[in-house]
């Protein structure tokens, strides 16, 4: 008789498969420990602080988007992102050099971002 070996499909996956699914799929590299963990929902109710967090970072999300559209500015920004990147900043993509300055400049009475005139 022959000898049967099963072997998964998939080797392994990082994360969720869809959104509906509350099973997480992790893989560590380091261990090559692979494992699950299962989301359940939400049991506490929404704070007031969480909810001013949220819309903050709607509006910073919104600023940027706006920003990056525009392009009469778009060769500025590209250039500060240059001179910090050259300079060895923390910010490895021009969104997320943005984001920075926009979470730098938001205004918490006035709940906007006020960009500066020259990044």
């Amino acid at each position: 008789m022959g000898q049967v070996v099963f072997t998964d499909p998939i080797e392994w996956i990082s994360g969720k498969i869809a959104k509906k699914f509350k099973t997480i799929f992790n893989y560590r590299r380091a261990s090559g420990r692979k494992y699950t963990s299962v989301r359940g929902e939400r049991t506490a109710s929404i704070k007031p602080g969480e909810l001013e967090v949220q819309q903050k970072f709607r509006t910073i999300i919104a600023a940027v988007n706006t920003r990056a559209q525009d392009m009469s500015k778009m060769a500025a920004d590209q250039a500060a992102f240059e001179r910090q990147k050259a300079a060895g900043g923390k910010y490895t993509t021009l969104r997320g050099f943005l984001f920075g300055k926009a979470y730098e400049n938001y205004n918490d009475e006035t709940g906007q971002v006020v960009w500066p005139n020259s990044l």
